[in-house]
C-alpha cells in the first residue's frame, strides 16, 4: 500500500492542509528572523537562531505526525487550533522580543495567527488568546524596561501595546464573528443536503406504500438492460396483482384498500428479504416497486425464469397465509403474478408486455397463481 502525504479520510485531509498552511507561515517566519540576523537587527547569536530554526522545524513535525497518525482524533477538537495558536504565539512573542528596533513591524504575525483562528475559534476562545497574548508581550516591556530602557522608549511602547491591543480585540470579535458564519453555512449546507436527499427519496417513492414508484422501476430496468448487453447474464421480473381488488374497495371503502396495499407491500418486502438471508445473491438487489393501482413490480437481477417462478410461488403462498389487518377487520387476500425473462436485445417495452400478457393468463387461470411466459 502507497504511503500519500494527505490521507484519504476528507476531515482528516482539510486539517493537513490547514497545518500545512501554517508550516509555509512558520517558514516565511524563518527566513524573515534570518533576513533580520543579517541586517544586525536580531538580539541573539547566530547559535540561538539555529537553535530556534531547529525547535521550530521539530515542532512542526510534531504538528504533522499528530495529524497524519490520526492521534489528534482522541481530542475533542481534532484541529487542535488553539494549541497550535498558543504554540505559534510563543514562537511570535520571541521574534517581538528578538527585534527591539523593528518590533512594530513584528506585531503583525499576531494578525496571521488570528486569521488562521477563524478555522474554529469561538468569541471566549478569542478573547482568551488576545489575553494570553498582552500577558506576553506586557512581560517583553517588563524585560525591555528593565535590560534596555532607552529616553522616551516607555511612551513609544505604551502606545505600541493600545495600538496592539486594539488590533488584537478587533481582530477577536471579527475572527469570531467569521466562525459563526462558517458554523452556520455549515449547518445550512447540512440541512439543504439533507433536504436533497428527502426529495430524492420522495421523487423515486411512491407515497402510500412506500416502495419504489414506476419512474424510478423503468429506470432500473432500462439499467439491468444495458447490463444484460454487456454481460449477457439475464434478468427476470414478476409483474404482481391483487385478485378482487375493486370489490375491496367497494365493499370496505378506500382507505381499507390503502391499508391492504401498504401491508401487501410489507409483506411482499418482507418475504424477499427472507429469500435474501436464505442464501440468494446480495450483489445485485431487488427492486419492488408500484407499478399502477394495485399492481406491482418486481426486478430479479441476474435471474433466470425458473429462479423468479419460484421466487414468486413463494410471495403468493406468503400472500395466501397472511392476515390483513384493517378497521373493519382482518380480510385475507391472494395475488396473481406474471413472470417472464429479459434477454439481450430485446426492447423493455416487449418485455413488459409479455409479462402483462402473462399476469393476464394467471388471472385468466383462476386467479391466485403463477403464470410465466418465455420470449416470443
Amino acid at each position: 500500500m502507497t504511503w500519500k502525504l494527505i490521507p484519504e479520510d476528507s476531515k482528516q485531509a482539510l486539517r493537513l492542509k490547514r497545518f500545512l498552511m501554517a508550516a509555509l507561515a512558520y517558514a516565511l517566519w524563518l527566513g524573515l528572523a534570518i533576513y533580520c540576523y543579517f541586517l544586525g537587527l536580531l538580539a541573539v547569536s547566530g547559535t540561538a537562531l539555529a537553535l530556534v530554526v531547529v525547535l521550530v522545524i521539530a515542532t512542526n513535525l510534531a504538528w504533522f505526525m499528530l495529524f497524519r497518525s490520526g492521534f489528534n482524533l482522541r481530542f475533542s477538537d481534532p484541529s487542535l487550533t488553539l494549541p497550535q495558536m498558543v504554540v505559534g504565539a510563543f514562537w511570535a512573542m520571541l521574534m517581538v522580543w528578538a527585534t527591539p528596533q523593528v518590533r512594530g513591524s513584528m506585531l503583525l504575525l499576531y494578525t496571521v495567527l488570528y486569521l488562521f483562528g477563524m478555522f474554529r475559534l469561538r468569541r471566549k476562545q478569542y478573547l482568551a488568546f488576545t489575553l494570553l497574548t498582552l500577558v506576553g508581550y506586557g512581560l517583553i516591556l517588563i524585560w525591555d524596561m528593565h535590560y534596555r530602557a532607552t529616553p522616551g522608549m516607555l511612551r513609544i511602547e505604551l502606545l505600541q501595546s493600545g495600538v496592539l491591543l486594539v488590533t488584537l480585540v478587533w481582530l477577536a470579535f471579527f475572527g469570531s464573528y467569521i466562525g459563526r458564519l462558517r458554523e452556520k453555512l455549515a449547518r445550512r449546507n447540512q440541512e439543504l443536503g439533507e433536504a436533497l436527499a428527502r426529495n430524492r427519496e420522495l421523487a423515486i417513492h411512491d407515497d402510500l406504500t412506500g416502495t419504489y414508484n414506476r419512474r424510478y422501476i423503468v429506470q432500473v430496468l432500462e439499467e439491468e438492460s444495458v447490463r444484460v448487453r454487456r454481460t449477457g447474464r439475464p434478468f427476470s421480473i414478476c409483474l404482481l396483482d391483487l385478485d378482487h381488488f375493486k370489490r375491496i374497495n367497494d365493499q370496505h371503502g378506500h382507505l381499507v384498500g390503502d391499508d391492504i396495499l401498504r401491508q401487501f407491500a410489507e409483506q411482499v418486502v418482507s418475504e424477499i428479504r427472507a429469500m435474501d438471508r436464505m442464501g440468494r445473491d446480495g450483489a445485485d438487489q431487488e427492486v419492488f416497486a408500484r407499478y399502477g393501482g394495485e399492481e406491482f413490480l418486481l426486478v430479479l437481477p441476474e435471474t433466470m425464469a425458473v429462479g423468479a417462478r419460484t421466487c414468486a410461488e413463494r410471495i403468493r403462498n406468503s400472500i395466501a397465509a397472511a392476515q390483513f389487518t384493517t378497521e373493519t377487520g382482518s380480510l385475507s387476500v391472494s395475488v396473481s403474478i406474471g413472470v417472464t425473462e429479459h434477454h439481450s436485445g430485446e426492447h423493455i417495452r416487449d418485455m413488459l408486455k409479455r409479462v402483462d400478457r402473462a399476469l393476464y393468463r394467471a388471472k385468466h387461470a383462476g386467479r391466485n397463481r403463477v403464470e410465466s411466459l418465455a420470449e416470443e
